[in-house]
């Protein structure tokens, strides 16, 4: 029996509809909820990481993220986890943001 293959960020947000701003994680109804919540039908790239990666994993699959966005190794080094995780989300939340920046960022950041 082969080992379960972890799911990427990539293919948790495989839809616009999986997708959300605002929120670490949506219901069907709409409503805020943690991305962990089993109630979650939408998630926000920070959201979708917290989902498919261990805790420990987090922060990593951060700077991978960062890098692509054009972070430099510096500022990466330079910001704590909580810092990263603000700036994933202020990225995912622009109201400028689309759903093909998400899905082409984190195709670069294989993840």
């Amino acid at each position: 029996m082969e080992p379960e293959k972890e799911m990427k960020a990539l293919e948790l947000l495989n839809s616009p509809e999986a997708w959300c701003q605002e929120s670490p994680g949506k219901d069907v109804q709409g409503n805020k909820v943690f991305a962990l919540d089993p109630e979650a039908v939408q998630w926000c790239t920070l959201g979708a990481i917290q989902k498919e990666y261990q805790p420990l994993q987090w922060e990593e699959i951060m700077d991978r993220l960062l890098r692509v966005l054009s972070v430099s190794e510096q500022a990466i080094e330079e910001l704590t986890r909580s810092d990263k995780a603000c700036c994933l989300t202020e990225w995912n939340d622009d109201v400028e943001r689309s759903f093909e920046d998400i899905r082409e960022a984190l195709d670069a950041a294989d993840i």
